[in-house]
């Protein structure tokens, strides 16, 4: 069997890696979903998205839990920083009065500094313990990372899902959300270039650390990704 393996020519399911190699996406990239999008000039329903659902066993969220996501491939230019993590807990707590819960998932091994304060740490569970974590959480804020898109994908019993908000600094947003109204975003200016030009800085070789702050995951403020959160998840008009 064939397979058109050049990212630009939908609806195939692979990425070159390199010459020699592809990766086979589990689910259609939602770049491909929203290139319909755009041929057909009409909007296309969430509800009938091309990605996998994974169900758990929790029928209502814990009010007020948010479940952050340290986890990355790339430490050096995907982590929010396990601080900043701290520091928007800190301004959902002082913006909204409420029963807060905060955890935070890690790598095996990692010791996070003492500044976390009140967030309760999880060491590296494995990603099917994460399904019922996700559920059981109103928000998820994660790095670009794959257990953030887990929770993306994550449905409660009754068929509700956690609002999920992605941090992007480096990769295109608009390739890995899922389509979903739940599924957010903040990005950075060069990660906004990279969606609207359906590029890949390791496929196409881009640079990111030439644009300084513009591709700083770091560089956007804990306070404006607590505001921007808080709305997703419509605590601010209780």
């Amino acid at each position: 069997m064939e397979f058109d393996a050049v990212p630009e020519s939908p609806p195939t399911l692979l990425d070159l890696v390199d010459a020699d190699m592809v990766e086979v996406h589990a689910a259609l990239p939602m770049r491909y979903y929203l290139d319909i999008e755009q041929t057909l000039g009409v909007r296309l329903p969430a509800s009938d998205d091309p990605c996998p659902r994974f169900r758990s066993t929790v029928t209502a969220p814990e009010a007020f839990h948010v479940v952050f996501v340290a986890t990355t491939s790339r430490p050096d230019r995907k982590d929010y920083g396990i601080d900043n993590f701290g520091s928007i807990a800190e301004h959902l707590s002082a913006r909204h009065s409420g029963a807060w819960r905060f955890r935070l998932v890690t790598p095996p091994g990692h010791q996070p500094p003492a500044s976390v304060g009140r967030i309760e740490v999880l060491h590296g569970p494995a990603a099917v313990e994460c399904i019922d974590l996700f559920a059981d959480a109103e928000l998820v804020i994660g790095n670009d990372t794959g257990l953030t898109h887990l929770a993306a994908l994550t449905l409660r019993a009754d068929g509700t899902q956690p609002h999920v908000v992605g941090l992007y600094g480096r990769h295109g947003y608009a390739k890995w959300i899922t389509g979903s109204p739940h599924h957010h975003a903040v990005a950075t200016p060069f990660s906004h270039l990279m969606s609207l030009a359906d590029a890949c800085p390791v496929r196409d070789r881009y640079d990111d650390t030439l644009w300084s702050t513009a591709s700083d995951l770091r560089a956007i403020p804990a306070k404006d990704i607590a505001d921007f959160t808080g709305q997703c998840a419509g605590w601010w008009q209780r």
